[in-house]
């Protein structure tokens, strides 16, 4: 077994899968929960993956090879993924259902699941608050590294259908590339779960202006500032507009703030939170990748981190298993 191996059963993965990472804590079963439904309104399956992380061994001339899992480990793996299909089921009885039992560690197989699927979902902590091993700094790690979307759900308590269809989709733009991306995905969803979507873009004046504005120049500064950030926002809304999205409510909300609290704040009444991997950039971009990062730590509603198709030499390496 290499140190892409992995063993899928059920039904065979599809480009089109929403995957979801399981490791048997809370954290892994709130996202099994969130991730059927998310399978279900696309019309996709779901491909629940398990990560054994077996240990490298080293081979003659340096050659490494990743050993398979144990019967022992395939056991008790088999046993959690069959539960967590159970679970899957039993929110989407419907649903086509895959498995696999990769032998990486947990970013790892997520990143390979990624390539091909239209959503990665993980979990954010594990049983008794402790973060599982599809958390932290593996939910960081996948966003930055996925090749598609990638949804970090709390395991906060289920809430009620007809409560979630009141809340917005919100996210966040700077006019980027990264946040177009964002801002389609936000549109798709809002559509599939009828939902309003609210669209944020935080500003903060440059600090070397803050001296010298005074009275009224600050003001007719700050409001041109603002006049121009909504025209460009509703122009990128505009062009992004899915034609099957004329009726959805849409509300554009301009803010001086830091991003990251722009949208944990706006974040009270939402179901969702969509951001870019990385925005604009400069002095002042809106979704770098702090300003994500942030919103995995701290957010208490799922949150889905997008990404703009590009070159892999561009993408950088993966951090080594």
């Amino acid at each position: 077994m290499n140190d892409h191996a992995h063993l899928v059963s059920g039904a065979p993965p599809r480009d089109d899968d929403v995957v979801v990472g399981v490791d048997g804590s809370a954290g892994s079963q709130a996202a099994t929960v969130w991730a059927a439904e998310a399978a279900h309104r696309r019309g996709a399956g779901l491909r629940v993956v398990h990560a054994a992380s077996m240990p490298l061994v080293t081979m003659p001339l340096g050659h490494s090879v990743r050993m398979p899992p144990t019967p022992e480990v395939a056991e008790r793996a088999s046993a959690l993924l069959g539960e967590t299909v159970e679970r899957a089921r039993q929110v989407e009885p419907e649903l086509r259902v895959g498995t696999e039992l990769s032998a990486l560690d947990p970013s790892h197989a997520l990143i390979a699941a990624s390539r091909h699927a239209q959503l990665v979902v993980v979990g954010t902590r594990g049983a008794s608050g402790v973060r599982s091993r599809f958390t932290g700094a593996v939910g960081i790690r996948v966003s930055a590294h996925a090749e598609c979307p990638v949804a970090v759900v709390p395991s906060l308590p289920h809430t009620p259908l007809e409560v979630r269809e009141r809340r917005h989709v919100i996210v966040g733009t700077d006019g980027s590339p990264g946040s177009d991306a964002a801002l389609e995905f936000a549109f798709e969803e809002a559509i599939l779960t009828e939902s309003p979507l609210t669209v944020v873009h935080a500003w903060r004046m440059p600090a070397m202006f803050d001296p010298v504005m005074t009275g009224d120049v600050a003001v007719d500064l700050r409001d041109t500032v603002v006049s121009q950030a909504e025209q460009s926002v509703r122009t990128q809304v505009e062009q992004i507009r899915p034609p099957d999205a004329d009726d959805l409510p849409v509300r554009i909300t301009i803010v001086e703030e830091q991003p990251a609290h722009a949208l944990l704040s706006a974040a009270e009444e939402a179901r969702l939170i969509v951001v870019g991997s990385r925005g604009r950039g400069g002095f002042r971009g809106l979704l770098l990748g702090s300003v994500s990062q942030a919103l995995l730590h701290h957010a208490h509603v799922p949150v889905v981190v997008t990404r703009i198709p590009r070159h892999a030499a561009d993408r950088g390496p993966v951090p080594p298993s």
